[in-house]
């Protein structure tokens, strides 16, 4: 077995591009909307008091796309 530096699974932090590339980007960018969606269709058929959760699938999808670093410019 070889040891690669540059494997993207061996340290996610020094990942310098999305997790998924362009379909990461893309889904982090729909997250909202679809939030926005599970929000309302949630907040009318059951109640608002626990459909405000729905919205922390951004942060969380961010998370998982970028990373805790970011995109690192080094």
């Amino acid at each position: 077995m070889t040891d690669n530096k540059d494997d993207d699974y061996s340290n996610p932090l020094a990942r310098k591009s999305p997790l998924g590339g362009r379909t990461g980007v893309a889904i982090a960018s729909i997250v909202p909307l679809v939030s926005l969606a599970l929000f309302i269709i949630f907040g009318f058929a059951i109640g608002w008091g626990y459909s405000w959760l729905f919205f922390l699938l951004i942060p969380i999808s961010g998370i998982i796309v970028y990373g805790l670093r970011g995109n690192s410019r080094n």
